[in-house]
């Protein structure tokens, strides 16, 4: 029996061994150990096993003894205890029985193996991945799972706002046949040709029907998801909804072919002048939408291929990433329509009382955002009361005149914004430190589509100071700028009460 208790001392899992009774009739060094750790009473030879046992353990553990007695077999069994310091402990318990030469039972054998860490890491793991899963539900980026047969089996939120369709309802439903129109199904049956073939598909564009029987269109890239095996069970699709940027797009296009048909029927030198700016804007706003795609495209591919490999925070910057050119895309294509409207014309001035301070406040909060607070901003306004007056037009205004100073000034500088008000008018200065405007430029700063020579490798399409002229005009107001190069840009708006 010693040599036995030595063998068994020396092994690294917890040894009980109890007779038919329940008796312990021996113990190895590591079972000794964990019962110190849960209580109080000391393990001995001759002990009866169930009288060890907790109260809320006593009862299923005297089953255990009761199923192995009679069909002789092993039964394994997870415990969780508090032990005497008020920490948790985790037990894997197999109850194995060891029979006579007769064929009767002799002892049971209670090999116990302490998982403590296995059962931490699992709810670490299990915490990290609902965090994952809830940064990606909320991501401003389309997420889409599908098994290999091209079943949904998990979308996220924003998915849900572009197309209607909640999770609930996608679930276990057929990507093409809910989603698509029969003529682009072989767009889709091409796409899931290249995941069953564990080929990454880079891009492409495609239509999705919406709950309401619209359309919207996003820009997918798909990974295929592999098992254990290394074989092919579906695939992550991540993408964006490019539906404004598509319309946008045959806008422009339809731009250009009017704007080319107008110069080839009517040559004068203004019109080919116009033509030739609009054709610039039409370059740089391709450019301007092009290089936020690239990096959102890039951001979401990183996280496809290491979505299981990536901490928490690496997630929350590529989708930071993500956010903050979608941000830039959407304010790019604000320009865009504002400009379109206010060429057609189609601006109507509606007017209410505006508190400037929360205004202020909000235009502030909302440029410093955009610009991940790389700049700061600091007002200067003593109680500047009320405002009878367009809110959109006004934002407009000082949306625009903020981004251009952020925009144009050094990182970590100050912009400032002054608000002065009479019984008259309601005054806006907006300064920065920044570049400035040479003097032979300064005529030409509010003409759409007209970029100074000193920014012309800064993001932008020519067109917020027009929109900004264009609403000042509306509300009846005045503007002036100062601005020298290397000096910065001082630009002042009066719109009067009415």
């Amino acid at each position: 029996m010693d040599v036995l208790k030595d063998i068994l001392d020396n092994l690294s899992d917890s040894i009980t061994i109890i007779d038919d009774h329940g008796q312990i009739v021996l113990f190895n060094d590591e079972a000794e150990r964990i019962h110190k750790l849960l209580f109080e009473t000391p393990l001995v030879i001759g002990a009866v096993y169930l009288d060890l046992q907790t109260p809320e353990r006593r009862k299923i553990v005297e089953e255990i003894i009761d199923t192995v007695r009679r069909q002789h077999t092993p039964v394994k069994n997870f415990a969780e205890h508090r032990t005497l310091t008020g920490t948790t402990t985790f037990l894997e318990l197999n109850f194995v029985p060891i029979m006579g030469r007769n064929g009767a039972l002799r002892y049971i054998n209670v090999i116990a193996h302490d998982i403590t860490s296995r059962k931490i890491f699992e709810r670490k793991l299990r915490s990290a991945t609902a965090d994952m899963q809830k940064v990606l539900d909320q991501a401003y980026a389309v997420v889409i799972n599908i098994d290999a047969q091209g079943y949904v089996i998990d979308w996220n939120e924003h998915v849900a706002a572009v197309t209607g369709w909640s999770k609930r309802e996608m679930l276990s439903q057929r990507f093409r046949e809910v989603l698509l129109d029969e003529a682009n199904y072989s767009q889709f049956d091409v796409l899931m040709s290249e995941i069953t073939a564990n080929r990454p598909v880079a891009r492409i564009e495609i239509p999705l029907r919406t709950r309401s029987g619209g359309e919207a269109t996003v820009a997918l890239s798909a990974t295929p998801r592999l098992n254990a095996n290394g074989h092919v069970v579906g695939a992550t699709l991540v993408g964006q909804d490019i539906t404004e940027l598509c319309d946008c797009k045959r806008q422009l296009t339809d731009f250009k072919e009017a704007t080319v048909q107008d110069v080839q029927t009517e040559p004068t030198p203004k019109d080919a002048q116009t033509a030739e700016m609009k054709s610039h804007f039409i370059s740089i706003a391709s450019h301007e939408f092009r290089s936020p795609l690239s990096s959102i495209d890039y951001a979401a591919n990183f996280i496809k291929q290491h979505a299981g490999r990536i901490g928490r925070k690496k997630l929350n910057e590529k989708v930071a990433v993500i956010e903050k050119h979608v941000s830039y895309m959407s304010h790019l294509l604000e320009d865009v329509l504002n400009y379109s409207r206010a060429e057609h014309d189609r601006i109507r001035v509606v007017t209410e009382p505006v508190c400037l301070r929360s205004f202020i406040r909000e235009a502030v909060d909302e440029a410093t955002a955009a610009c991940r607070h790389s700049h700061a901003v600091k007002v200067c306004a003593d109680n500047p009361g009320v405002l009878q007056t367009d809110r959109k037009l006004l934002r407009n205004i000082i949306s625009n005149l903020l981004s251009n100073a952020i925009k144009f000034s050094p990182e970590h500088s100050e912009v400032q914004l002054t608000v002065l008000h009479d019984d008259h008018a309601v005054t806006f200065e907006v300064v920065d430190q920044g570049v400035g405007i040479p003097p032979d430029e300064l005529d030409a700063i509010f003409e759409p589509f007209v970029r100074g020579k000193a920014v012309n490798d800064i993001q932008g399409t020519g067109l917020g100071l027009s929109i900004v002229k264009r609403a000042v005009t509306l509300l009846n107001g005045t503007m002036n700028v100062e601005s020298a190069p290397g000096e910065g840009t001082a630009f002042r708006v009066t719109i009067p009460h009415p």
